[in-house]
């Protein structure tokens, strides 16, 4: 167990702001083949875990995730950090001299996959700008409170998501699509087929960038909001349609 609370509960310096950081410090290359199993993580005051800096190939599985982001969404510290897990780095913080380049953040074929996730926060996957390929399965994931994003994100290009229950959040249940740097467009080609999306506020898929990959076989029930929406909406794309 990781447990950020070291201090008094009703303080926001009575928590660790990240429980578990992980960042390549050699240019384009970062940490590969870490393996976080059977682990609990809760009560940090940003993200839970984070993979930073052309993170690749590693895994995280079997382990639960509660309380993520309590400095802003207790203490409304005014941002919108709290995810239980945080892939790459986003587009607006490549040149803040936190990574060893300025590169694109390619952190790649990671797996995240069989776990619980509550986050009291922000998204239970976040997937930023210049990651890719990513395999997102088997995750069960509610508690996401911020109503413009999702319970699972990608702002990367050609990341999966399937197999999930993600029911229960502020937010839509998956969102796809990021910025455009340098005319570059990201969150492009992402799969999302075979989950459960049940009852998010904002609805089921909002998809920010048209061009994705198969959406398809989802069920989605419950939702308050539309089942597509952003740059799509249900008389383009039918989420639950078979593959």
């Amino acid at each position: 167990t990781i447990d950020g609370l070291h201090g008094d509960p009703s303080a926001p310096d009575g928590y660790t702001e990240k429980l578990l950081y992980v960042q390549g410090e050699t240019p384009r290359r970062g940490v590969t083949g870490l393996r976080v199993y059977n682990m609990a993580f809760r009560n940090a005051g940003g993200e839970c875990v984070r993979l930073r800096y052309f993170a690749q190939h590693n895994e995280i599985a079997y382990s639960t995730f509660d309380t993520c982001g309590l400095l802003d969404y207790t203490f409304d510290d005014g941002g919108k950090n709290g995810e239980a897990v945080y892939i790459g780095t986003s587009s607006n913080q490549w040149d803040d001299g936190k990574n060893a380049t300025a590169d694109p953040d390619e952190s790649s074929y990671n797996w995240i996959h069989h776990n619980v996730m509550n986050t009291q926060g922000n998204e239970c996957v976040d997937i930023k700008e210049g990651a890719y390929e990513n395999i997102v399965e088997y995750n069960h994931c509610t508690g996401q409170l911020d109503p413009e994003s999702g319970g699972l994100g990608a702002r990367g290009d050609r990341n999966i998501f399937r197999f999930n229950v993600v029911e229960g959040n502020v937010g839509v249940g998956v969102r796809l699509g990021g910025h455009k740097v340098d005319g570059v467009q990201y969150g492009r080609e992402n799969q999302v087929y075979d989950n459960q999306l049940i009852g998010n506020r904002q609805g089921g898929i909002r998809v920010e960038v048209k061009e994705q990959g198969q959406i398809c076989e989802n069920s989605l029930r419950g939702n308050r909001g539309p089942d597509v929406l952003g740059e799509l909406d249900e008389d383009d794309l039918d989420p639950t349609t078979p593959c």
